[in-house]
């Protein structure tokens, strides 16, 4: 097969749909490496990426950035359909004009519709930017793929998307986060200072997030809290209101590389992400890959990701929240019976699993 994707987020977002494109793909290139696949890029990268020999990134040879952006969204189904391409996947709820015509079938990954659900999040001209774009990517794709359920249920009531032409293949993660990092430890324990035991969070600090709740908890239980995340104006308010015995238990950091967090991950006692609404949630997913116990919410595809071990609570009760931190926090038992358990369960997340699904996915849209 050629497979041809949209892959602007890949060489240009460090992170959320950047690791996404980057994981599936080296996925995809080592388990089934006598296939083509084409990474559509409209300008020079700051990410380098290579995933080997049936990986080319194509771009186009003006990188003016007018031009560039035409390109991207109107004439790269023509360069696609010049490099043989069968199949173009979106990786990022688009997808470019053009791809009936040129005979070459479509699919879209689309991971949330957050900025549907909470609108006040995102800025009016961005909103009508993103709806039109997904409106678009669904009606012209041969096939939907949600990364959730609760994506899938989203895109039936939002969008009114035929339920038959949805399917749902869950995400992945880097691979580092299903290695062991032992030998990391004591060299991060120096390197950030920190406690010999600690409750984790990650993800950037804002409202739907909720790590407020999480930090106003672990004050009360007088559980050390590290936070990994990019602060926000709605965090930063929060710590200047907060008494200095309260930042005593909380500890930011900003760490340099992903096998350090994946070591973080490692070191934690538990991972507490209490998240308002998620498409996915691909910060519980690393913490199961890592072997730590979960506490997050019953809400969204969090329960679909988090599996049987963790502990499910209210978004909005605190006292929910202290509960299950002091149940993990307390019962060296609990936590073990919740890592075997989270074993189990993760293993349909790892890359073999998906890039298979993908590859069957693949076919099945080629042979219609």
């Amino acid at each position: 097969m050629k497979i041809g994707y949209e892959a602007k987020r890949i060489y240009h977002n460090a992170s959320g749909l950047g690791n996404f494109g980057r994981n599936l793909i080296r996925s995809l290139a080592q388990e089934a490496p006598q296939h083509h696949y084409y990474l559509y890029n409209y300008k020079p990268g700051r990410i380098n990426f290579e995933a080997g020999a049936s990986v080319q990134e194509k771009r186009p040879k003006s990188a003016n950035g007018l031009l560039a952006n035409i390109w991207r969204q109107r004439l790269v189904s023509g360069r696609a359909q010049k490099d043989g391409v069968e199949i173009f996947h979106g990786l990022a709820q688009e997808l470019p004009y053009g791809l009936a015509k040129k005979k070459i079938k479509a699919i879209v990954t689309v991971h949330d519709l957050i900025f549907l659900r909470y609108p006040n999040l995102y800025k009016k001209i961005d909103r009508n930017i993103y709806l039109k774009k997904l409106k678009h990517a669904c009606k012209v794709a041969d096939l939907v793929v949600a990364v959730s359920r609760q994506t899938r249920q989203d895109l039936i009531d939002y969008l009114q998307v035929p339920a038959e032409k949805i399917v749902v293949i869950y995400q992945g993660c880097d691979p580092l986060y299903w290695e062991q990092h032992q030998n990391n430890i004591v060299p991060l324990l120096e390197k950030y200072q920190l406690p010999e035991r600690f409750a984790l969070f990650v993800g950037t600090l804002e409202p739907r997030k909720n790590p407020t709740l999480v930090a106003e908890a672990c004050a009360e239980l007088e559980i050390p809290l590290v936070l990994v995340g990019k602060p926000t104006a709605y965090w930063q308010k929060f710590t200047k209101a907060s008494t200095t015995h309260q930042q005593s238990f909380w500890q930011h950091l900003r760490v340099e590389s992903t096998r350090d967090l994946a070591t973080l991950y490692t070191m934690a006692d538990l991972f507490v992400y209490p998240s308002i609404f998620e498409g996915f949630g691909i910060p519980v997913l690393e913490a199961l890959a890592t072997e730590t116990p979960v506490i997050t919410s019953h809400t969204s595809a969090l329960p679909e990701v988090a599996g049987p071990g963790a502990q499910l609570i209210d978004v909005n009760s605190k006292s929910e929240l202290k509960k299950a931190l002091a149940f993990f926090w307390q019962d060296e038992q609990a936590r073990e019976s919740a890592i075997n358990q989270g074993n189990s369960f993760v293993k349909q997340f790892q890359d073999t699993v998906i890039a298979k699904q993908w590859l069957d996915t693949y076919k099945k849209v080629l042979a219609k």
